[in-house]
């Protein structure tokens, strides 16, 4: 399949386009081009030897690709880049956050739905191997409660808070699945890495802190015992991402559906309005 990267600015970039380039498990993937704002990001591609084609607009690659990575560190640039690919009926993979607004992720997959085209991506956090070791401990035993925490940036040029909320909550999805029933979030100063939430599961509550630092954590407490794993190492999570893209093409089938493709967005914009507000918000999923 040939495919183009839009939005070089991000290590996902870097990282997709040496897959492609190096790993014989992506040898019937050709990287076409790149398109990206920041010229430095290209530069550094191209002297990687990565992508030796750069355009000058997002869409320059829709008569040439049979889908796209979109890489674009900010979320409301997502849909902007997709658009012409997916109105082809051709096929994407978005990084997180897959949209920062409502309306750019119901337009998004309301789009790719009348058109066919098929959607992956989000967080790569939810192929961390360690978390299958904390799912196969809790297989026949009754949760009483969770923890989850990961990194946050709340000052940056990429919508604060959403740039990096995503990987926390699809870890707590995997983990914990997506039947929350409220979210109560506290965040004493927009300015700081500091955002803690409570989420409540009916029959148990998972707490989450975003903080300063670069650690992934998650911790289950079981009526047997209790289980954590912790780690700064992706591992091959950008593969697993890649793979999952593949494969989506290839078989042209969805890896998870738009419903649940929505389902990030919709929690990190209820946390948001939680600590906003000072208060309890139930989950109601769009």
């Amino acid at each position: 399949m040939k495919v183009a990267i839009l939005g070089t600015e991000n290590s996902h970039a870097d990282a997709f386009a040496q897959l492609i380039r190096d790993d014989a498990d992506f040898a019937d993937i050709t990287l076409v081009g790149a398109y990206g704002y920041d010229a430095q990001a290209n530069q550094r591609l191209k002297d990687k030897g990565l992508v030796t084609r750069f355009a000058d607009t997002p869409d320059a690659f829709v008569d040439e690709v049979d889908a796209v990575l979109v890489t674009a560190r900010h979320g409301d640039h997502h849909y902007p880049y997709a658009k012409a690919y997916l109105e082809k009926g051709l096929h994407a993979f978005i990084d997180k956050p897959i949209t920062i607004t409502a309306q750019d992720a119901n337009q998004l997959f309301a789009l790719a739905e009348r058109s066919g085209a098929l959607v992956c991506g989000g967080s790569s956090l939810k192929f961390l191997r360690w978390l299958d070791d904390l799912i196969a401990f809790m297989q026949g035993k009754r949760i009483l409660a969770g923890h989850v925490s990961a990194p946050i940036s709340m000052v940056n040029d990429y919508a604060g808070f959403y740039f990096y909320a995503q990987h926390m909550v699809e870890m707590m999805f995997r983990v914990f699945g997506t039947d929350i029933r409220s979210v109560v979030a506290h965040c004493p100063d927009t300015s700081k890495n500091r955002v803690s939430a409570i989420f409540d599961y009916g029959e148990f509550d998972v707490a989450a802190h975003y903080y300063d630092g670069y650690e992934y954590t998650a911790t289950v407490w079981t009526d047997k015992s209790w289980y954590r794993i912790n780690t700064y190492e992706l591992g091959d999570c950008y593969k697993q991402e890649l793979m999952e893209f593949q494969t989506m093409v290839n078989t042209r089938t969805l890896p998870r559906s738009f419903a649940e493709m929505k389902k990030p967005g919709t929690l990190m914009r209820l946390i948001e309005q939680s600590y906003t507000i000072g208060k309890l918000v139930e989950v109601v999923w769009e």
